[in-house]
């Protein structure tokens, strides 16, 4: 019957320490092989770009534009890349929610919602795919009918504070919030997109404010840990309270807009206690993820020939 259990295939982008949904995709495997499945990555194309960026960068490196980068995975994680023959027909096969469709003609897939379907990209989905969630925000509650917990929340040890006595100025991110309308308060100050997280741990700790255009960055959360005070750019919610509901990362520490920094300053103490509550939860929902799929896709379900 072990022989029959089926493993794990999930498609994931190349390994980066500044994409946390990718390295969910990473952790989640190594997680898996940790409790004794099989489980194995596989490389998810890149998005396309559109015309203008490609056309840019042929421009810029036309040798290079050409260059399959290689696969890159975490050294010390256990994720192996699947070979074709790791495919089976009772495979069970991981798709975050930015792939369209079922690129592999799985039988057994699983949608892993780590950003709300819709806001930036769009979905197809399957109609007996299975769903879990990253979070309330990246759920499609009317869809998925309320889709599980699946996380694992990683707190780089790079964040820390230390308590800077000649703190000023301010730093911003834009990530997600790309289509935000630009505030006066980042006119000059440091954008950080895209540096190193030693780099960002610097800018946290040597400047008073963190504005944060993407309202589901982790690096909101960074900035707080830092004693830096950690500012969301609003727009999707109404309200801290509703944005709240959708991010419990993000009820401590952090202000959702200007006029909430007296919340933000009275919390900060009590992020890093909510993160490594947070941290040491996720391999529980990994269990129930193991128990819920081999349930609805295990030895007991395959065929007598699968």
């Amino acid at each position: 019957m072990a022989e029959n259990r089926p493993n794990y295939i999930v498609t994931a982008p190349a390994y980066n320490q500044n994409n946390g949904g990718g390295i969910f995709l990473h952790e989640l495997v190594h997680t898996l092989n940790s409790f004794g499945e099989r489980a194995f990555l596989w490389p998810l194309p890149p998005l396309r770009r559109p015309l203008r960026h490609r056309i840019s960068h042929f421009r810029r490196d036309p040798i290079g534009y050409f260059k399959k980068p290689p696969y890159a995975v975490h050294p010390d994680l256990d994720t192996p890349v699947a070979q074709k023959s790791d495919f089976k027909p009772n495979s069970i096969v991981v798709y975050p929610e930015i792939v369209l469709g079922n690129p592999f003609g799985a039988r057994n897939v699983v949608r892993w919602l780590l950003y709300k379907p819709g806001l930036l990209h769009p979905y197809k989905f399957g109609a007996k795919d299975m769903f879990f969630r990253a979070d309330v925000m990246s759920d499609l509650s009317e869809l998925t009918g309320g889709a599980p917990d699946l996380f694992l929340w990683k707190v780089n040890p790079a964040y820390r504070n230390q308590n800077r006595a000649d703190r000023k100025g301010a730093c911003y991110i834009v990530r997600k919030g790309k289509e935000k309308p630009r505030i006066r308060e980042t006119e000059d100050a440091i954008q950080v997109d895209g540096l190193s997280h030693e780099e960002m741990a610097e800018i946290f700790n040597r400047c008073e404010v963190f504005y944060s255009y993407d309202e589901a960055t982790f690096y909101s959360q960074y900035a707080a840990l830092c004693g830096c005070l950690s500012v969301i750019i609003p727009g999707l919610y109404a309200s801290r309270q509703e944005w709240a509901e959708q991010h419990e990362l993000g009820k401590y520490g952090i202000a959702y807009g200007l006029d909430d920094i007296e919340h933000a300053l009275a919390t900060r103490q009590l992020v890093q206690g909510l993160l490594q509550q947070k941290e040491a939860d996720g391999p529980e929902t990994v269990k129930n993820f193991i128990a819920l799929t081999q349930d609805q896709f295990g030895v007991s379900k395959a065929p007598a020939n699968g």
